[in-house]
């Protein structure tokens, strides 16, 4: 099912007694063309709306013209936020039915707009499932602040199709009751280790410390350039978990994972140390890559958001709009990172707004 097809299924969030000028499908497209052509605002996609009001009707109905940009805010704000985010999830879902496995990255981005003065991470937060390889979104679940992750995070896995993806979290979300989770819905897991996770990390840290530059652990290195900065990535990986009590908390556990990260960043070194727990058994490269793939939720996902969609200069909280604001953002990014053009995701945007055709080209075999 198409979105545009999606999008006419939605409950419509305004009064049944009121006399109703435009159609709920018509305001939802029309945001998302105008989110997709660059708009940050509801003002801006009414703007958009009356500017393209010739070309909108090719595949719109409009019976009253365009919505004024009230309308759009009322809607937003009102609209059903997980039977909005299911317009996302489907169109994730068409496009993953081309792949048998994945790698599906966990973590939060806290809405920077909607914090409180002076206290960065006390905004509204959104817990993501990111399928790595296909940048896709799979699922997401909003907590009223950054601390709050940890708890989202199981809830999010109940939402997910796990059957033999592998599923990667940073500290936040490790617990032996997550990996327990996981396995049990038919995933793997690869899992951050930190200082707060108390004697389990530091077992880990003096077994793999100890045994990093000897024949005991297996390794693999990669190095990079770029920027001005050269960095590199070396991968321990111990497969006797059974020398160390503490992992064994964790299901079906396998590997014990170290990567130590050395930047050079003119002339001066950086280190970091990072450990991992998985119940899959594979070589230091599976792993090397998997920790690095790990952050393209980072990279093409929560960056985008917030450099070229301006995420963080939202400070909408009226009910549901920062939710479903931010899932507009992200059909928007997944339908401009599945187009082939070469070039960066603001370019596209721009290019959209600019070139009828070409926006039809990046909505048509999704929307229309």
């Amino acid at each position: 099912m198409k979105i545009a097809e999606i999008f006419q299924t939605l409950p419509d969030p305004r009064r049944t007694t009121l006399l109703k000028m435009h159609n709920l499908s018509d305001i939802l497209m029309l945001s998302l063309l105008a989110t997709v052509s660059g708009c940050e605002n509801d003002e801006e996609i009414a703007e958009y709306g009356k500017s393209k009001e010739a070309f909108l009707r090719g595949f719109l109905s409009l019976p009253n013209g365009i919505p004024s940009h009230d309308t759009i805010t009322r809607v937003l704000n009102a609209l059903d936020k997980q039977k909005f985010a299911e317009c996302l999830y489907a169109h994730s879902r068409y496009l993953l039915d081309f792949f048998e496995q994945h790698h599906i990255s966990i973590d939060g981005k806290v809405l920077r707009g909607t914090s409180k003065r002076g206290k960065k991470n006390s905004g509204i937060c959104i817990v993501s499932a990111w399928a790595c390889e296909q940048s896709l979104v799979l699922g997401q679940l909003q907590s009223e602040e950054k601390s709050n992750e940890k708890t989202a995070i199981p809830e999010l896995i109940d939402q997910l199709e796990l059957q033999d993806a592998l599923v990667s979290i940073d500290a936040a979300g490790n617990s032996p009751a997550i990996a327990q989770k996981i396995v049990d819905k038919g995933g793997h897991y690869l899992l951050a280790l930190k200082k707060n996770q108390g004697n389990t990390y530091e077992e880990v840290h003096d077994f793999m410390k100890a045994r990093m530059h000897t024949a005991h652990l297996s390794s693999s290195k990669t190095v990079d350039f770029g920027s001005g900065r050269i960095e590199t990535r070396t991968c321990y990986v111990s497969h006797n978990t059974d020398l160390m009590e503490e992992t064994l908390k964790w299901k079906d556990v396998q590997s014990v994972v170290l990567v130590h990260a050395q930047r050079e960043i003119e002339g001066k070194t950086q280190e970091e140390y990072r450990f991992y727990l998985s119940d899959k058994k594979q070589t230091p490269e599976y792993f090397n890559h998997k920790v690095r793939q790990h952050w393209s939720i980072e990279n093409k996902l929560h960056w985008h958001l917030d450099v070229s969609f301006k995420e963080d200069k939202s400070r909408t909280r009226t009910d549901n709009g920062a939710e479903n604001r931010n899932i507009l953002r992200k059909i928007a990014l997944q339908l401009l990172q599945q187009d082939a053009l070469k070039k960066s995701i603001a370019v596209k945007r721009k290019k959209a707004a600019w070139d009828d055709q070409y926006l039809l080209n990046v909505i048509s075999q999704y929307i229309v």
